[in-house]
């Protein structure tokens, strides 16, 4: 398997809960901001838009809300 290849399938990522579906994109960055300070991470936005980039512990992750199934939507980073 090619390094390349590798890499990208090893890119790291999570997700967390929300409440309800954010309603427009402040809303969006305002849960991404409100994890960061509960989680007391070191945080910095890149691009404000949707998705989001932003380096939480100097690690960038692309950030989006996915739908989650039945336990209704999520925050997904994804490191890029």
């Amino acid at each position: 398997m090619s390094e390349r290849l590798w890499k990208k399938l090893m890119k790291k990522g999570f997700s967390v809960e929300l409440d309800q579906l954010p309603k427009n994109t402040q809303e969006f960055l305002n849960e991404i901001e409100r994890y960061c300070i509960k989680e007391k991470v070191t945080y910095e936005f890149i691009e404000r838009d949707r998705p989001a980039i932003i380096s939480i512990d100097h690690v960038v992750y692309q950030c989006q809300v996915e739908n989650a199934g039945r336990p209704g939507f999520v925050l997904h980073f994804k490191e890029v």
